[in-house]
């Protein structure tokens, strides 16, 4: 059954991007272009930096040493789940991080697509060849992918809290757009890159048969 709903989200992401590249995307860019005041563009500006994959790179890195030094010293966690399971989302977290990151470079590169602010300085609105760099790199948006990637995971580990952080993403997507940083179709690929990732990687890291998450790095390929 799985393989039957995966194969069918992949047509209907399929379906959705061509559709938004062939009908959204160009005329909401223009009109957003056009209608947005200074003000707005200012605001999602800022909101567009809970993005920044650094942050929550840097974050997830200090809880995964804590959280080690804690099951290794016998600390009392002071909170309540433990440092078991803040060890394994804080590698989930770098894992969907790193993973998602490298497919969303990667198509970056490969997809080469021109960035809005190309279509309003000099009417391209398509793609360039492989690997041709900013601002041929458009599809997907990273700050989107960064995003997702921490909804995702709190989505995973923490559902109570899934809806606020995945309108919180979705918003730093919406930044994206407003601003006219991205289309459309590369927020939304953007998110399903991480989404994605998140849930291939979630089972073998939180599975408590899996054990490496819960050693030094260096020592996660021993047995």
């Amino acid at each position: 059954m799985r393989p039957i709903r995966s194969k069918a989200s992949l047509v209907l992401l399929f379906a959705l991007l061509l559709a938004c590249t062939l009908w959204v995307d160009r005329p909401l860019s223009m009109w957003l272009n056009a209608h947005v005041p200074n003000g707005l563009n200012i605001a999602f500006d800022t909101l567009g930096n809970l993005g920044d994959a650094g942050i929550y790179i840097v974050l997830a890195l200090g809880l995964y040493i804590w959280s080690l030094n804690g099951l290794a010293r016998g600390w009392q966690c002071p909170f309540k789940a433990g440092f078991d399971p803040i060890a394994r989302a804080s590698v989930l977290l770098l894992a969907t991080m790193a993973l998602g990151g490298s497919v969303t470079w990667l198509l970056k590169r490969v997809v080469a697509r021109a960035r809005p602010e190309e279509l309003f300085d000099h009417g391209i609105y398509g793609v360039g060849e492989f690997f041709a760099g900013k601002p041929y790199d458009s599809f997907p948006s990273s700050h989107t992918q960064a995003a997702f990637a921490v909804a995702g995971v709190i989505a995973i580990v923490a559902p109570r809290w899934r809806w606020p952080a995945l309108a919180l993403a979705a918003l730093v997507a919406l930044s994206r757009v407003v601003n006219r940083d991205h289309y459309l179709t590369d927020v939304v690929m953007g998110a399903a890159v991480a989404l994605s990732c998140a849930a291939f990687l979630a089972p073998r890291i939180l599975n408590k048969n899996q054990q490496w998450p819960l050693r030094a790095p260096w020592r996660w390929w021993r047995a």
